[in-house]
């Protein structure tokens, strides 16, 4: 599973969420975590549509399981990690 927040270095409320991003891979060592900035990073980011801050995707291997925005709350990446989990 790779967890992945777009976000933008301009934007506070992505630099506010960054470090507890990174603490939740402790969480979760079966999962990688990825930050990727939409301009510095934006060959990486390719076609994806970014419009609110952070946006989370989550892949395992080809499958997309989330893409979309999320709350700037760690509380809500761990549900949605944990749920996923479960479904799998």
């Amino acid at each position: 599973m790779v967890v992945t927040c777009l976000c933008a270095l301009w934007c506070d409320s992505c630099e506010a969420y960054r470090e507890g991003f990174f603490a939740l891979a402790g969480e979760f060592p079966q999962a990688r975590f990825v930050w990727l900035d939409i301009e510095d990073d934006a060959d990486q980011v390719g076609d994806l549509e970014v419009e609110n801050f952070p946006t989370i995707r989550i892949t395992r291997g080809e499958a997309q399981l989330f893409f979309g925005p999320l709350p700037p709350h760690h509380e809500h990446l761990r549900r949605l990690i944990r749920a996923l989990q479960e479904k799998s």
